[in-house]
């Protein structure tokens, strides 16, 4: 059982870090195709697509969408929430301030998660995971401050900054509310479930930010960095990440989102020309710290106590005759 309980624990953290690797990538890409394909048309083709390729995926496994009425009515709250108005919060937000600075307000989804955590009495927050959560956002907020400043440069980034993190206030809730329907189904099967109660938010909102007659045909090298959103940055990084929630939980899988603005540090420069800075890779390593502060042993940071079993009548006198 210990065998399993750590097998578990290495695949679910090498899903989580896989899961926060893909989306590192894809906020730089993001906001790259964003210069050139409107908002509406961008969520409208990356969320009906990427619905459809779960569906298909789906099948291939042999899997059905069925689910009880109160697992349904929580899948429904998932998608619409978590998926719908989070994306369209997270678009919105991108497309006004960096992709760096977009990930870096999205990583503070670990602190809120585990205050989620405690509302909700999902799951406890052990202190070795306190001192993780609070390195990763200190080197979170390093980063913020060597860019400038959270609210930086004219009301557009500032606006695209508030955005955002109304965005990473709903992703910390979005593995919370996951969790049950974790326990019962696999990962394909939910992110399957979320993302099509994410289209009746999502397609309205797209339609009317973008109506059909603004579409744009976007070219070759900006199709192909769509493609790496569609593919590795929904459809991959999603089932990566619910598999760690499935694993290791809410929780810890979120916390290894900590790296995303890392991968982003490194990515931007050759897309955007955000240019990174020795300030910025200096948090990047508070947060590494940080996540291997959340992977110490239970108990390295409480105080443990010797127990000594009291002496017994039976040594001090010798045994006793009935």
């Amino acid at each position: 059982m210990a065998t399993d309980s750590r097998r578990d624990g290495l695949s679910g953290g090498a899903s989580a870090a896989a899961a926060a690797l893909l989306w590192g990538v894809n906020y730089p890409v993001s906001k790259w195709v964003l210069q050139v394909v409107p908002e509406g048309q961008f969520l409208v083709l990356r969320f009906v697509l990427a619905v459809g390729l779960f569906f298909a995926v789906l099948r291939l496994r042999g899997e059905s969408l069925a689910v009880s009425r109160k697992e349904g009515f929580r899948a429904a709250l998932l998608g619409l929430v978590c998926v719908g108005v989070y994306n369209i919060l997270w678009t919105l937000g991108i497309h006004r301030t960096s992709s760096s600075t977009s990930a870096l307000l999205i990583s503070s989804s670990p602190l809120l998660a585990a205050i989620w955590c405690l509302l909700f009495r999902v799951e406890p927050v052990r202190p070795a995971r306190w001192v993780g959560l609070l390195l990763g956002f200190s080197g979170v907020f390093f980063i913020v401050e060597a860019s400038g400043g959270l609210f930086a440069g004219d009301g557009t980034v500032a606006l695209g900054n508030a955005l955002t993190l109304c965005a990473a206030l709903l992703f910390a809730l979005y593995a919370i509310l996951a969790k049950p329907l974790l326990a019962n189904h696999s990962p394909t099967k939910v992110t399957t479930l979320a993302m099509a109660w994410g289209l009746p938010v999502l397609l309205p909102f797209g339609l009317i930010r973008t109506p059909l007659s603004l579409w744009v045909l976007p070219p070759a090298a900006v199709l192909r960095g769509f493609l790496y959103v569609l593919f590795a940055g929904t459809l991959g990084a999603y089932i990566f990440w619910y598999r760690g929630v499935q694993r290791i939980g809410p929780v810890s899988t979120v916390l290894f989102h900590f790296l995303t603005p890392c991968v982003s540090l490194v990515v931007a420069p050759f897309l955007l020309g955000d240019a990174g800075s020795p300030a910025k890779f200096a948090g990047a390593f508070l947060v590494f710290l940080g996540i291997l502060a959340d992977r110490l042993p239970p108990g390295l940071f409480t105080k443990r106590t010797t127990y000594t079993e009291p002496a017994t009548r039976e040594r001090k006198t010798g045994p006793t005759t009935p």
